[in-house]
């Protein structure tokens, strides 16, 4: 699995809300092809629109860690939980950190 990176986030095809709304049939037979597809409003990044088999991969590994690490899952929703009660680190203070 790819680790998410602003790099990996900006390899993918971005999309408008307006694109979306227009052709979303015509995105939706090309999914399959793409794979992943950023959905931006007002240009910026809001969600990501991916194809069956990915979510369906991605589910089934995510019950796989379930299974064999309880105690990983449990801190990491801790973890979530805790950015959404105290807030995280602004990106830019991340990159600064990494070098990026």
């Amino acid at each position: 699995m790819q680790t998410l990176t602003l790099g990996n986030i900006l390899q993918n095809k971005f999309i408008g809300t307006d694109y979306l709304r227009k052709s979303l049939s015509e995105i939706l037979d090309k999914l399959p092809e793409e794979k992943k597809l950023v959905i931006t409003q007002n240009g910026q990044p809001k969600g990501v629109l991916i194809d069956i088999n990915s979510y369906l991969e991605y589910e089934e590994l995510l019950e796989q860690i379930a299974d064999s690490d309880p105690k990983l899952i449990k801190r990491i929703n801790a973890a979530l939980a805790d950015v959404k009660k105290n807030g995280g680190i602004p990106a830019e203070e991340v990159f600064k950190q990494l070098g990026i």
